[in-house]
């Protein structure tokens, strides 16, 4: 890791003097770099997935309603709605994997990525609503009874259809957390749902089978329905949270983590710590502390050091921001850099980076007192 040499010796108010920055305002410098956006390989793998999300989507969505029409059965046709919405959803997701492939724009300065979080909640809405549309039907058999007829060959084209869903939600899955889209996890999860929502249907055709009691078939149907709802509600509520930045404390002590291990000696304190995600980009801005003396081009090699060492060594999929500032007297006790032409006390120990310490808010340089944005 560089040494970075401090400068001669120059006053202490050398800076904030010769900025004409107010005593009682804080000194801070930000940088940033902007990570790189996908690779093609990563670009095409999200198009691909998609396109392979809605061509499958249709060919299991004919096969359930040929079963359906094959045996009339309440559960299939709820079976069948389901993979109605995963079409529409594979539809929407084709457009947003689209969208948030288009570079950041003066409308746009963050990119079109948020758009992954809004193709969830609609798929995630769209679940419930078929949900709904289920529970209407499977009232509807319990009052006036359900006529059920071909089980076994419904059951036969349910299997083969579900060994379909098995393997695209799966393709799905991996390719979304590979590329580190929410929108196409979202859509593999929905369906690898839907495969158990349909082993759950077949189960039921087959007591209906066995047993002749034709009133298992709407039972079965809600007991669908009711699981949908709760997947419905679980996407939208994930999506909810991404549109409005929801905090996520295990992606933030992630990131503590990585600015621990690769914290040098003149990394003095981090605090405010910010992270949010759009598309396969994590925005992630905080303020580090540094030795006041620091000019311009010690700031900027600083700058580039931590973040490589701690970003872009192993990822590409982030934006960083740093805020820079300058440390006070109250620092030296926790700052292990020597020589410092500056120390007011010996250094005596430093802490280790807490997910507590580091989202803390900001705060005067001097006081250490947090510094509340007036509305």
């Amino acid at each position: 890791m560089t040494t970075l040499i401090p400068p001669p010796i120059r006053p202490l108010g050398y800076f904030r003097e010769s900025l004409s920055i107010p005593a009682e305002r804080p000194l801070s410098t930000s940088m940033t770099t902007i990570s790189k956006p996908l690779g093609d390989d990563e670009e095409r793998a999200r198009r691909t997935a998609a396109l392979w999300s809605l061509y499958g989507g249709l060919a299991v969505l004919t096969g359930k309603f040929a079963a359906y029409f094959v045996t009339e059965s309440t559960a299939v046709f709820s079976d069948a709605m389901e993979s109605t919405v995963n079409v529409v959803a594979a539809m929407f997701l084709v457009y947003s994997i689209r969208l948030a492939a288009t570079p950041a724009d003066r409308n746009h300065p963050y990119g079109h990525g948020k758009i992954e979080f809004f193709a969830a909640g609609v798929e995630g809405t769209l679940i419930v609503v078929a949900a709904l549309s289920i529970l209407y039907t499977a009232g509807k058999d319990f009052l006036f009874g359900s006529r059920i007829h071909t089980i076994g060959v419904g059951m036969g084209i349910l299997a083969v259809f579900t060994l379909v869903n098995a393997a695209l939600g799966r393709h799905l899955v991996r390719v979304g957390e590979r590329v580190g889209s929410m929108a196409l996890r979202a859509d593999g999860m929905h369906i690898i749902t839907d495969v158990w929502t349909t082993v759950g249907v077949i189960i039921g055709l087959l007591a209906v089978r066995l047993t002749g009691l034709t009133v298992l078939d709407p039972i079965a149907a809600t007991i669908v329905a009711l699981n949908i709802l709760r997947i419905g509600y679980s996407l939208a509520r994930e999506a909810v949270g991404g549109l409005m930045d929801e905090a996520n404390d295990d992606l933030l002590q992630s990131i503590i983590d990585r600015l621990e291990e690769r914290r040098a000696d003149w990394c003095i304190d981090v605090h405010s710590l910010r992270v949010w995600r759009s598309g396969a980009l994590h925005h992630v801005d905080f303020h580090l502390t540094v030795p006041r003396y620091f000019d311009a081009d010690q700031l900027h090699d600083a700058d580039d050091q931590y973040k490589a060492d701690a970003f872009y060594q192993d990822r590409d999929d982030w934006d960083v921001i740093v805020h820079y500032d300058p440390c006070r007297p109250r620092h030296c006790s926790e700052c292990k850099v020597e020589p410092c032409p500056i120390r007011a006390e010996a250094f005596k120990s430093r802490e280790p980076l807490t997910l507590l310490a580091a989202t803390r808010e900001d705060e005067s340089l001097d006081e250490g007192v947090p510094l509340r944005s007036s509305v």
